[in-house]
């Protein structure tokens, strides 16, 4: 009697493991990374991104723009797969709403899907053909991949370096193996009329002509991914765009085979093993670090922000039925992203307790406030962020508790950013939160014990993401702080390391 129960358990166990095996490889990239970088202080990376040119901050930016409105193409395409037409702004808002949450939250994780589900339902496609239509774009993205990663590595091959002792000795097999991959699905939409079945699933694929379009929307999409990075190198680089685009896919090949939400630390890690000797790694690293504020950042936020506008809109009576189911999946969408955005709020405030404040900033602190206000508000600020990070959880199951704290912190936070270092910039982005959270008293009807709320095992490997990454940036930016037991009780204007380790704990 007990084994129809084992293949659900074991399910349930390999579902728990995969986050923390995320998380595992995360950590391992993160001392890649550090191992790469610890030779070069942190004002040197900085450097670097601010030798940048305007025009190629702006390049960037505009072939992003180019990407995310050529993967409107895939649910375009996916729509004329299920024959189920929707207008083409609507599709557009979905497709970009959907990407951007899930080139930053994880592939695995879903998050387009569950964006895509509250729209399109509220458009009129059913269970089924939402279903239907997330396969249908994870597939040409996949194929996509497999097209382009194909061909580069078919024609020019990378030459593994032999310090991964990798079998072997170039790309080129991979190469094979993925445009066969490739080929099979392209046969198969030829000869397989009638689709493929699985147990109580049906298949049916699409016409050979429909997956030409499929491979190349998403071949051109993956093109300009590395477009954008590749504009973000020195001009002198000495790298040509064929061999920077076959590191670049395999490093997003490790980002996605590692789960780790947008392959973050794995894809830097690997870009840096794989770089030519000739470039300086914190030239690589301050493109890395421009690149993934452009290309995931950037859009993550415009989407916050849409969101948000869509549901004020929603609040005016009268509109048409569509617009008010509209609203109603927008509504659902609305406090899980408002949780997230609390969520990235407390790491916020650790990466900034983690880093030292800019200079010309503590010199003006250091004149008008006294050090105790400094110290204190560094160590409160950290404690708020860790804070915000376990509250995001209870948020999102709309605890009442957790809302009368979180706005609690997020003043707190606020106002410990300016006290500790005047760092307006991150108390602009807590105060927009804050904003936004306070009108939604409302939303946050149930009474429960903030200790009642249990984290998953996703939460739990998000929560040490955040805390592996501000523990890395610290030691990264005072690795030239020699340890001493001394520097635990070193309070002084300029103690940043101190201020560091004692907010850390």
């Amino acid at each position: 009697m007990g084994l129809p129960h084992q293949k659900p358990d074991a399910r349930r166990l390999i579902r728990h493991l995969i986050p923390f095996i995320g998380l595992g490889l995360f950590t391992l990239a993160a001392v890649v990374l550090y191992h790469q970088l610890h030779q070069y202080p942190l004002h040197e990376v900085m450097a670097r991104i601010k030798a940048m040119r305007t025009a190629q901050i702006w390049a960037a930016l505009a072939l992003t723009v180019c990407s995310y409105l050529v993967m409107t193409g895939y649910d375009l395409l996916a729509l004329r797969y299920i024959q189920h037409p929707v207008p083409v702004p609507k599709t557009m808002l979905a497709s970009f709403l959907g990407y951007a949450f899930s080139n930053n939250i994880g592939f695995s994780m879903l998050a387009g899907a569950s964006i895509r589900y509250r729209l399109y339902s509220a458009w009129g496609l059913s269970a089924v053909e939402i279903t239907q239509l997330v396969v249908f774009c994870t597939t040409s993205i996949l194929l996509g991949f497999a097209i382009l990663s194909g061909a580069v590595f078919l024609f020019e091959p990378l030459m593994l370096p032999q310090s991964l002792h990798w079998p072997l000795a170039t790309v080129r097999p991979l190469g094979f193996v993925l445009m066969v991959a490739a080929g099979i699905y392209l046969a198969a939409t030829i000869v397989i009329k009638k689709g493929i079945s699985f147990k109580s699933w049906h298949f049916s694929l699409p016409s050979w002509r429909l997956a030409g379009a499929q491979m190349s929307v998403a071949s051109v999409d993956w093109l300009l991914a590395g477009s954008v990075l590749y504009c973000l190198l020195p001009d002198k680089a000495p790298i040509g765009f064929s061999h920077f685009l076959e590191i670049f896919l395999l490093a997003q090949l490790g980002g996605l085979i590692s789960q780790v939400p947008g392959g973050l630390g794995v894809f830097e890690s690997i870009i840096l093993l794989l770089a030519p000797g000739q470039m300086a790694a914190p030239q690589w690293i301050g493109a890395l670090i421009v690149y993934r504020g452009i290309y995931y950042l950037l859009p993550l936020i415009v989407a916050m922000v849409a969101l948000g506008i869509e549901e004020l809109l929603q609040r005016h009576a009268l509109l048409e039925r569509i617009q008010t189911l509209a609203g109603a999946g927008l509504e659902t969408l609305f406090i899980p992203l408002l949780s997230l955005a609390v969520f990235v709020a407390g790491a916020i405030l650790l990466f900034s307790g983690a880093l030292p404040s800019i200079p010309h900033r503590l010199v003006f602190l250091d004149r008008d406030l006294p050090l105790p206000v400094v110290e204190i508000s560094h160590f409160v600020g950290s404690l708020a962020g860790m804070g915000l990070l376990l509250l995001a959880r209870s948020l999102q199951r709309r605890l009442d508790a957790a809302y009368l704290l979180t706005v609690a912190l997020l003043a707190v936070g606020i106002a410990t950013l300016l006290l500790k270092g005047a760092d307006y910039e991150e108390s602009l982005i807590l105060a927009l939160v804050l904003l936004v959270l306070l009108p939604r008293r409302s939303k946050f009807p149930r009474r429960a014990s903030l200790l009642s709320v249990e984290f998953n095992a996703g939460w739990l490997a998000a929560i040490a993401v955040v805390l592996i990454s501000s523990t890395w940036l610290g030691l990264f930016a005072y690795r030239h702080v020699e340890y001493s037991n001394d520097l635990w009780w070193d309070f002084s204007a300029r103690g940043a390391a101190p201020r560091f380790m004692r907010a850390m704990v």
